[in-house]
């Protein structure tokens, strides 16, 4: 029995169509809009790629209705601003030149944006009740199978998902965490993302007395690199490099 579709993809389908097929100029045509909102505040123009990108002009249907607009994203490729190349159907996020609305200062593409993305991160010995030192040292003596297995790297990450759900890549139970001599950086819990005037907000969640799910906190990056099994981006205190984790 075949699932219904839903009406986000039922929008996508007609949206994708139109890329191909550009409506002609009536009524019906131009209204054609999707479920997505920007939030107050974010001048990002959400749109399909359609036939017709090229190195140096992106051809793409905005989500909020109308025809096909052909931008011009030279600049923003010579400054490295352009993140992934656009495929007919995929999902894009472009912030426009304050002067120009016909140039592109920075293009995403929020389909390759998505998916798992990890590192690695090393143990270190947990500090014990007391201790002052600023750096542990392992015992000179310790047997090499407890070294290999009290200092195996862990991977962390998370899972950029549709509809802004965000997945922690990496965590492991608390009382797990609490046992042995070794330590791990603590995991940030990621469980919703979003594009914000181009910047990836990374945002922590818990529920509220009602059991509402509410947002605790939220981490900003700029994105440096995106292609397709790299991801790099720029915390406030750090940059960080992760590679595509197959699913």
């Amino acid at each position: 029995m075949k699932r219904p579709l839903t009406p986000l993809l039922l929008v996508a389908l007609l949206l994708a169509s139109a890329c191909v097929n550009k409506p002609s100029q009536t009524a019906s045509s131009t209204q054609v809009y999707s479920e997505e909102k920007n939030m107050p505040g974010d001048s990002t123009c959400y749109g399909l790629a359609c036939e017709g990108c090229t190195d140096s002009i992106i051809v793409v249907l905005p989500l909020s209705g109308g025809d096909p607009d052909t931008i011009d994203v030279l600049n923003a490729r010579v400054n490295r601003k352009v993140f992934g190349r656009p495929k007919i159907g995929n999902q894009l996020a472009i912030l426009f030149d304050s002067t120009n609305t016909g140039v592109a200062r920075l293009v995403v593409n929020i389909d390759e944006l998505q998916g798992q993305w990890c590192y690695q991160v090393q143990p270190r010995l947990r500090r014990r009740y007391g201790d002052t030192a600023s750096v542990q040292q392992l015992p000179p003596n310790l047997p090499d199978s407890l070294r290999r297995r009290w200092l195996q790297p862990r991977e962390y990450g998370f899972d950029l998902r549709r509809d802004h759900q965000a997945r922690p890549l990496g965590a492991i139970r608390r009382t797990e965490a609490e046992q042995g001599p070794v330590e791990y950086p603590p995991l940030k819990l990621y469980q919703q993302w979003r594009l914000f005037n181009g910047r990836l907000l990374l945002s922590e969640m818990s529920r509220d007395t009602t059991g509402r799910q509410q947002v605790t906190s939220t981490d900003t990056a700029d994105l440096v690199l995106l292609r397709r099994d790299t991801l790099v981006l720029r915390f406030a205190d750090h940059e960080q490099g992760y590679y595509r984790k197959q699913e």
